[in-house]
């Protein structure tokens, strides 16, 4: 398969890109992250619809609606080219040339179709595409720094033979999950014999248990007739005994409630008597009750007036306190105000000196600060002029000229001096770098020189009078010659090459010592930046220091200040205390008349109180009057026995005369009493005579019930039995059906016991074909030699002093020379990628059977250090063994070996490229 052409619109960051693919080495180099890698997966996407995105529309660009993938290629002489286009949904179609000059023409649409298709014409499917043409970035250094086992693990996973590993793990669970449900059915066969016999003896016992029940049916049937003979006679007498005992209990019912009526009408004759004497009491108590209002009235105003008089006692004390304290607060009012006339002004002259205090503390803390900053700025001045120092000898130490030291004489000239400096030693690095890889690139062409007279040098020695060039006809002599100049071209070469490495390793050697003092010159670059900022440092410090000394400088004017304010204040405070008294005084007579109040509303209060205590003596005069018992000389105690005797007498009163007027309801209930009794006594006799008239015979019912008991308790005995057997029955009958179910659900266990053995027998035999012993072991005995075969055909191409390469069981190679056998961790770095990249190609060669006409690297020098991944680059330059080879690099040096450059730059997030 060789890949012509590849168009890419709105595909990830590439907008509209069309690439055109030539034979020999396609070189894809730009920026990381600028689209390189974009266009091999373009290729994946075409051929397989493999991509790295988590879903299709991933790799729609942003901000377009659709996506569009276009690859054209010739497999095995014919063209075909892929369609797949993304809008709403994937649309994938393939096409195919039926002549060089004809039209495409429509092959087929879809996912599955398209996929079939493909592996029809590349004999590939996507996992051997990736695996093998597809060479993923760190492939190659993985061969060259990974141990056997990590090799043998990735060959193996090349191969696809991890798969079978991952088969081989993965089926073992599977086979213990089934393992697991055999044990569980060989637990559920465990009691199926037993169930078989449980069975038999259920259905023997079902059997007799019919047998039984017939014969119990026929008793009953018996029993039944005569139960019929002598129910009619037990219903006739039952229904004469229940009239009978009707009538008898409704007579002493009867009788109870004639008694009761005769027991209601003595009560209520009783609650007439009580209710007349209680009328007559009433009337001898009704001249007492009417007093009770007068004597209350007068308790009340005698009370009234002892209150008020000790009320009227406080208000005139009130009154004397007012007009006191009133005095003392005018007495003492003219020295009050000069005390706080004086306390205000000590207050204000206290602020003043509390000020000058606060400044007094910061100046002290300003001494401090002054020292301290004195010290830093010495210390930070030493450490700077030490470095200047230490500084100067390093530059002259690697070698600056001694005239432009003199001038130096400040941080800014010495930072001047180095990064001038600086900037010659990376000029001159540059150099010799140009200068070791023009002469790497001669070497290559002096070795495609040999190559390219050693392969006509070998033609003339084989064939006879033919030019191996033109085939033209020549002679002994001419072939002679030919031989001469073309060895004497290849002893040229070899020369040249021995000297052109000899002056890359003097070159190296020197750019090594320039690049040891670049690394310490930019060592010294970052230290005197570390330095200019404590310059900077230093000077600000200095500035902090002159203004802490003009602060000092109002220091002692402060001081006098503060020792006159100090001196006024102790004056101050000797008036003050002189009016302490008359202040004092004045508060507390402030005090105690906003606790008396106001002497107006005092006055008033007064005038109400002395006119409530002449209304109260009014009430009482009146009181006297009306009753001749009271008098202004009665005692309390007197008057209180007076009040509580009149309360009992008005007490006794009132409850009589709340049960006088249950009189009426009382006469009414006499009267309804004796005319219930009337009807009782009439209704006793009536049940009487019918208890006389019934026909009920106690003796000849008691016999009729014996016999009927006697029949019932036999037809309730064989009733029972035949619900017990029925029962029983049911029961067994149950079982029965539940052990024909269970014996059928173990047959079923059984077909699925057998099965399941079969099946885990067929699975140990699936697992033993996909072991490393098995079809694993198969896959290496048979891809090993081919590997090996056209891993050597590589290597041999790299002309190299080896005369043969094998690989052994675990994918180790050894190479044989003229010194014998070596592994891969003896030879030179050069021979060890050269091994690696063989053995990669020959893995591909080997998955490809045979027929390789592309492949596709993503950045084969990455994870490689600087030599390794130099190497890698003369080989890959070198190399000419495939038809296409397509390289995606940011590495700028493999511009070299392309046939077909490609370049890839992104622009404002869109990848553009230039062939």
């Amino acid at each position: 398969m060789i890949f012509t052409k590849l168009r890419l619109k709105n595909f990830k960051s590439h907008e509209d890109t069309i690439i055109r693919f030539e034979k020999g080495i396609s070189v894809i180099v730009g920026e990381n992250g600028a689209g390189k890698s974009t266009i091999l997966e373009g290729i994946s996407f075409a051929l397989f619809k493999q991509h790295t995105g988590k879903k299709i529309d991933d790799l729609v660009r942003n901000n377009a609606n659709s996506m569009f993938v276009e690859l054209e290629f010739i497999s095995k002489g014919k063209k075909y080219k892929i369609i797949r286009e993304k809008k709403s949904n994937l649309k994938s179609t393939l096409y195919k040339k039926t002549s060089i000059e004809g039209e495409y023409i429509h092959v087929c649409s879809g996912d599955k179709e398209i996929s079939n298709e493909i592996h029809e014409i590349l004999d590939i499917d996507s996992d051997l595409f990736l695996n093998a043409i597809y060479i993923r970035q760190g492939e190659i250094a993985e061969l060259v720094d990974k141990t056997s086992a990590e090799k043998k693990q990735l060959i193996a996973k090349l191969l696809g033979i991890d798969s079978l590993e991952k088969a081989w793990k993965h089926l073992l669970p599977v086979i213990n999950d089934y393992e697991n449900q055999l044990s569980e059915l060989n637990g559920k066969l465990y009691n199926s014999e037993e169930l078989a016999d449980d069975l038999t003896k259920k259905r023997e016992e079902l059997s007799s248990l019919k047998q039984r029940g017939h014969e119990l049916e026929e008793n009953i049937e018996e029993v039944n007739v005569l139960l019929k003979e002598i129910s009619e006679s037990k219903r006739n007498m039952e229904r004469e005994k229940e009239i009978h005992e009707t009538q008898v209990i409704n007579l002493e019912n009867e009788e109870k409630i004639l008694s009761k009526l005769e027991q209601d009408k003595h009560g209520i004759q009783d609650n007439l008597d009580k209710i007349k004497e209680a009328e007559e009491k009433i009337s001898r108590l009704a001249k007492y009750v009417s007093k009770l209002d007068l004597y209350l009235d007068f308790e009340k105003s005698v009370l009234s007036i002892q209150n008020l008089k000790e009320k009227e006692q406080e208000i005139d004390n009130k009154l004397d306190s007012i007009a006191q304290q009133k005095q003392l607060v005018e007495d003492n009012k003219e020295d009050f105000n000069k005390f706080l006339a004086s306390e205000e002004e000590i207050n204000r002259y206290n602020n003043q000196k509390v000020s000058f205090e606060k400044e007094l503390a910061t100046m002290a803390k300003l001494d401090n600060d002054k020292k301290d900053l004195l010290k830093e700025i010495q210390d930070e001045r030493d450490e700077i002029n030490q470095f200047f120092v230490i500084a100067k000898d390093k530059l002259n130490d690697y070698g600056v000229d001694q005239d432009k030291l003199t001038e130096v004489n400040d941080i800014e000239s010495i930072e001047k001096t180095t990064n001038s400096f600086f900037d010659e030693i990376s000029e001159k690095i540059k150099s010799l770098s140009n200068d070791i890889v023009a002469k790497k690139e001669e070497i290559i062409v002096f070795k495609q020189n040999i190559k390219s007279s050693q392969k006509p040098l070998n033609d003339l020695k084989n064939v006879e009078g033919k030019c191996p060039v033109c085939q033209a006809d020549i002679d002994e002599n001419k072939k002679s010659e030919l031989i001469k100049q073309y060895s004497i071209e290849i002893e040229e070469n070899n020369n040249l090459i021995s000297e052109y490495e000899e002056s890359v390793r003097l070159l190296t050697k020197n750019k090594l010592s320039f690049e040891d003092k670049s690394n310490k010159l930019s060592e010294l670059s970052k230290e005197i930046i570390e330095y200019k900022h404590k310059f900077g440092h230093l000077q600000n410090q200095l500035v902090k220091l002159n203004k802490l000394d003009d602060e000092l400088t109002s220091k002692e004017f402060i001081s006098g200040k503060l020792g006159e304010l100090i001196l006024i204040i102790a004056n101050k405070k000797q008036d003050r205390e002189s009016y302490r008294e008359a202040y004092d005084t004045y508060n507390k007579a402030k005090g105690a008349l906003e606790v008396l109040g106001n002497e107006t509303e005092t006055q008033y209060e007064l005038k109400q109180v002395k006119n409530e205590i002449d209304n109260h003596v009014i009430n009482i005069k009146l009181a006297i009057e009306q009753d001749p018992h009271l008098s202004g000389d009665i005692t309390s105690d007197e008057l209180q026995n007076r009040i509580d005797d009149l309360k009992y007498k008005n007490e006794e009163y009132n409850q009589l005369k709340g049960f006088i007027q249950n009189k009426p309801s009382y006469l009414s209930q006499l009267d309804s009493v004796k005319e219930d009794i009337g009807m009782s006594i009439n209704q006793i006799d009536i049940i009487r005579n019918k208890i006389k008239a019934s026909v009920y015979d106690k003796e000849k019912y008691e016999q009729i019930i014996y016999h009927s008991d006697i029949y019932e308790r036999r037809f309730n005995k064989f009733n029972n039995e035949l619900s017990g057997i029925k029962g029983q029955a049911r029961e067994t009958i149950t079982q029965v059906k539940d052990l024909t179910n269970k014996l059928e659900t173990i047959d079923i266990f059984k077909k699925q016991y057998n099965d399941i053995s079969d099946y885990i027998n067929l699975l140990n035999h699936f697992r033993s074909l996909y072991s490393k012993n098995g079809i694993q072991k198969d896959l290496r005995n048979i891809s090993r030699p081919l590997i090996q075969k056209y891993t050597k055909e590589f290597f041999n191409e790299f002309n190299f002093n080896y005369s043969d390469l094998t690989l052994d069981d675990e994918y180790d190679v050894t190479v044989y020379g003229p010194e014998g056998e070596s592994s891969m961790s003896m030879v030179s770095g050069g021979e060890k990628i050269a091994i690696a990249l063989a053995l990669r190609l020959g893995i591909t060669q080997a998955m490809a059977n045979g027929e390789l006409d592309s492949i596709l690297l993503d950045e084969p020098t990455i994870h490689l250090d600087a030599s390794r991944r130099h190497e890698l680059i003369n080989l890959l330059k070198e190399m000419a063994v495939l038809p296409q080879m397509i390289i995606v690099t940011h590495e700028a040096q493999l511009e070299n070996a392309a046939d077909n450059l490609i370049k890839v730059e992104k622009v404002n997030g869109v990848s553009k490229v230039i062939m």
